[in-house]
């Protein structure tokens, strides 16, 4: 596609596991979005219990799902047998990133079940990818509200740009939708890492968890 393409396709990568209420709270938030007939795939990924045994927590999830309607596009539930974690549940929602970014006509967004998001989130997010699909140096946007100074955590930051978005580089993973050519590396590196015994940890920056 060439530059400047509007994305049509949306597919939301949802993490979960054992919070049915916030899972409920966001479920709503997604059903009262605004999608103008774009089509939407909902894939929820639940993660595997711990000591293989389930909780009534994670039992009233999977209840959950199972009533979902969904009218946007596919609907797949994701029902994991074995306990990966939260960072487990991240790497493995999207295996398949294209290298070449594909056709740039579909965005991928990453949810945990405790966000909520705003009904004007879709029309946003693709006018944004519209405009910086193609930069090399993007790891993905993030639908986070920026209210932290990465350089030294100040708690406000402004911009005097009156209403117009900006490009603005920080760690966001809530909302976090990843550029594909940049997750379809990270993954790479990160599987070439753990067969050497990596194992991750929160980053820090100034002692505070980014």
């Amino acid at each position: 596609a060439a530059e400047g393409t509007v994305p049509s396709k949306l597919v939301i990568k949802l993490l979960t596991y054992n919070r049915p209420k916030p899972l409920q709270r966001l479920l709503e938030s997604l059903e009262k979005a605004e999608y103008d007939k774009d089509t939407v795939e909902l894939e929820v990924w639940i993660d595997g219990p711990t000591g293989g045994k389930s909780s009534a927590e994670r039992d009233a999830v999977i209840a959950l799902t199972r009533g979902i309607e969904w009218w946007h596009g596919k609907l797949q539930v994701n029902l994991r047998e074995a306990n990966v974690g939260l960072v487990g549940n991240w790497l493995g929602c999207w295996k398949d990133a294209p290298e070449d970014g594909g056709d740039w006509s579909t965005v991928v967004l990453v949810l945990e079940d405790d966000m909520e998001v705003s009904p004007l989130f879709w029309r946003w997010l693709k006018r944004m990818w519209g405009h910086y699909a193609h930069r090399s140096d993007l790891a993905g946007i993030s639908l986070q509200h920026q209210h932290t100074r990465g350089s030294d955590g100040a708690p406000t930051f402004h911009v005097d740009n009156g209403n117009e978005p900006y490009l603005y580089k920080i760690p966001g993973s809530w909302g976090f939708s990843p550029h594909p050519v940049a997750w379809a590396r990270f993954l790479k590196w990160h599987d070439a890492k753990t067969f050497q015994g990596y194992e991750p940890v929160d980053l820090q920056f100034k002692g505070k968890d980014v």
